[in-house]
């Protein structure tokens, strides 16, 4: 690459205040965390209201500290920058609260009169039994479970090479996912299969296979099921490393690929789930790029209290 550290291209962190706070909201690092706050602000009421004060204390906390990091003289910077990455995530824990705080009722009915129209069958009660290769399940289970490593690795492999501007477009794509998958859960919960039925007929029984119950056994929340977070993830990732981190990309379209199936196969997820998933993710990419700026050729890498600007060749 060829470095283009001029005094006409190197831009300094402190600048004029008027300057910044005009520009600040255009920064994905800002809007990011704007958007986290204000999801975590009216959360966090909804969840104060129906009688988890313990909760809406934690968020407000949340609150503070993202106004906080986002100050000159607030918390280091790093911890602004990982915030979203690691906070939107554990959200997904306090679904069912949030569900019962607003009082939504299931729609597995509905979502199963359009898994019907679309497929013609229940996937998610017939694909093991088709294929019942113990190597297929085992494979697809594998790729479902390749779901969380993923979530993390992309973007923190941006953030290790100091890439800022691609590890920040990263993050608010993922915390817009998120976020709109968590109202979508609490305000139209569905289920699932795993929550209704009982495992795939034929399904081969594996150790890979029984991780991943395991997990979702462990840690998964009632009525969280459409769309798919995990699909909406994966896509989004994947259009955001063809953006940054090409080669990234392709393993995650085939990561995608892989959890959008085995979840299936292993009968976790309606079918549609995967699909309104698929478009959650790539339309939250999408307005993301739309958002930061069209052309990813420059290339933001921060050192000390300056960021240099890096033009990739």
């Amino acid at each position: 690459m060829t470095s283009t550290d001029t005094r006409a291209n190197v831009t300094h962190e402190s600048g004029m205040p008027q300057e910044r706070g005009l520009t600040v909201l255009s920064e994905p690092r800002a809007v990011a965390l704007v958007w986290l706050g204000t999801y975590l602000a009216l959360s966090g009421i909804v969840l104060s209201v129906g009688g988890h004060g313990w909760l809406g204390a934690l968020h407000a906390t949340g609150v503070i500290l993202i106004a906080w990091s986002m100050t000159s003289a607030g918390l280091p910077r790093a911890l602004g920058d990982l915030l979203p990455l690691f906070v939107a995530p554990l959200l997904y824990g306090e679904i069912p609260f949030l569900i019962a705080a607003f009082g939504t009722s299931y729609h597995d009915a509905m979502v199963q009169r359009w898994e019907l129209a679309i497929f013609g069958a229940q996937p998610s009660r017939t694909l093991a039994g088709s294929v019942p290769a113990p190597f297929v399940s085992e494979v697809l289970h594998l790729g479902y479970l390749a779901y969380y490593p993923a979530i993390f690795a992309p973007p923190l492999l941006l953030y290790a090479r100091r890439e800022a501007r691609g590890f920040a477009e990263t993050v608010l794509a993922l915390t817009m996912i998120y976020t709109v998958c968590w109202v979508f859960f609490v305000l139209m919960p569905v289920e699932g299969p795993r929550y209704l039925w009982s495992a795939p007929s034929g399904i081969p029984d594996g150790p890979l296979r029984r991780l991943a119950v395991g997990i979702l056994a462990a840690g998964s929340s009632r009525g969280a099921a459409f769309p798919s977070s995990h699909m909406a993830v994966m896509v989004g990732q994947a259009v955001m490393a063809f953006r940054w981190q090409r080669r990234i990309g392709w393993l995650l379209v085939v990561v995608s690929a892989l959890v959008g199936v085995g979840a299936v196969y292993g009968g976790f997820h309606y079918g549609i789930d995967m699909l309104a998933g698929a478009a959650v993710g790539a339309a939250c990419a999408v307005a993301t790029v739309a958002v930061a700026g069209r052309s990813p050729r420059r290339v933001t890498r921060e050192s000390g209290g300056m960021v240099n600007t890096v033009k990739k060749i």
